[in-house]
């Protein structure tokens, strides 16, 4: 009797079943379908936090440009705004007059597309807001 099963024990049978590889492969699939969208998030979220810290330094130069002339710069040329290398943003856009300005950035190279904004408004009476759409 144990010669039976010491011969069981010794015997080798190579490969997985077609059940295990099976079942392999759903719980791959399964942490991948958690994985994914938490990944994808993640890399919006630091998207966002890049335009924002454009948008942060577009801010206070037209604040340092206001102190010094009183008005806005309505075209960011006179700022000196430089976009860094490899932004995921298109340059800033200007609107508004001396005493109010929109600064608005979309989307330039994927994953952001040409709806993806975010944007801040300056007021002369010292207040701001700003906003995004994702």
């Amino acid at each position: 009797m144990f010669r039976w099963f010491r011969k069981t024990l010794t015997r080798k049978e190579h490969g997985f079943t077609l059940i295990e590889l099976v079942v392999v492969l759903a719980i791959l699939g399964i942490l991948i379908a958690l994985a994914v969208p938490r990944y994808l998030n993640a890399r919006k979220k630091a998207y966002k936090a890049e335009g924002d810290n454009i948008l942060q330094e577009g801010k206070t130069l037209e604040w340092a440009y206001y102190q010094q002339y009183n008005t806005f710069d309505s075209t960011g040329a006179a700022i000196g705004l430089a976009m860094p290398g490899g932004a995921h943003w298109a340059s800033p856009s200007f609107s508004g007059n001396s005493q109010l300005i929109t600064i608005l950035m979309s989307g330039s190279l994927a994953p952001l597309a040409g709806t993806d904004s975010i944007w801040i408004t300056l007021s002369g009476d010292g207040s701001s807001g700003g906003g995004s759409t994702f």
